[in-house]
């Protein structure tokens, strides 16, 4: 099923290029997924979606989003202890808040991305290398992580005369996620490589105030604010046929 697009803080209305958009045959279903974030408590959702809608068709050059997930294994910051500063523990945790499907989701990062499931390489970088299956043109580019973040790039064709950078956030900023359109579009071929690379600091979590009192523990893929994510996001499109 094809995204038609995301929000999250400092994300904009997405607009696409001229003669460019999601083709929905009829009888389509649109499905809006919400993360809600109620550590404040609850209230009122007020959420609005529009779409731009247009019955061309002849023309027009679908785009696709390319999801690039990598793991995320960051151990608890040095003076750290509790029972969460297991990896097992942290996991089961996750699970249980989340559903077994989400300790399914850690251990299948650590496959897709060249890990060992059962003992994988904690770290405050992890990075995931991906091969592109068919010819691909780069127009933006995003990352996504959540408030333990540090930095993120997205890289193709990483090591070798060909890499280039396609998106650099050096400091991240939690709330500025907006897609950055890239200067030039990057045309890749089948068979070359996209690498997304996460660093996150653990040592955050006693400086912020909404993690100041959350308890110590291994962070790993979750969907919560406590736990964390490493992802990019590519808008793309793909040659005529």
């Amino acid at each position: 099923a094809p995204w038609l697009a995301a929000w999250a803080p400092g994300g904009k209305e997405s607009v696409t290029r001229p003669d460019t958009g999601t083709i929905l045959p009829a009888g389509s279903q649109i499905v809006l997924q919400m993360h809600y974030n109620l550590r404040a408590g609850t209230g009122t959702d007020d959420s609005k979606v529009q779409l731009r809608l247009s019955d061309k068709t002849a023309g027009v050059t679908p785009i696709h989003t390319m999801l690039l997930p990598g793991p995320v294994e960051l151990p608890c910051a040095p003076g750290e202890t509790g029972l969460l500063c297991e990896r097992s523990n942290a996991v089961a945790d996750v699970s249980q808040r989340f559903g077994p499907k989400s300790g399914g989701t850690i251990a299948g990062l650590q496959l897709l991305c060249g890990g060992d499931p059962l003992n994988p390489t904690a770290g405050s970088t992890q990075a995931c290398t991906r091969p592109v299956n068919q010819d691909t043109t780069i127009w933006a580019a995003a990352g996504h992580m959540h408030l333990l973040g540090k930095s993120i790039e997205i890289d193709v064709n990483p090591g070798t005369p060909r890499a280039r950078t396609v998106l650099d956030i050096p400091v991240w900023d939690f709330d500025n996620q907006g897609a950055q359109p890239l200067a030039k579009p990057v045309t890749l071929k089948r068979g070359d490589t996209v690498r997304v690379r996460c660093t996150h600091d653990a040592k955050l979590r006693s400086q912020l105030p909404s993690l100041k009192n959350t308890p110590a523990r291994y962070v790993v893929w979750g969907e919560g604010t406590t736990d964390e994510m490493c992802l990019g996001v590519l808008v793309t499109t793909y040659p005529k046929a």
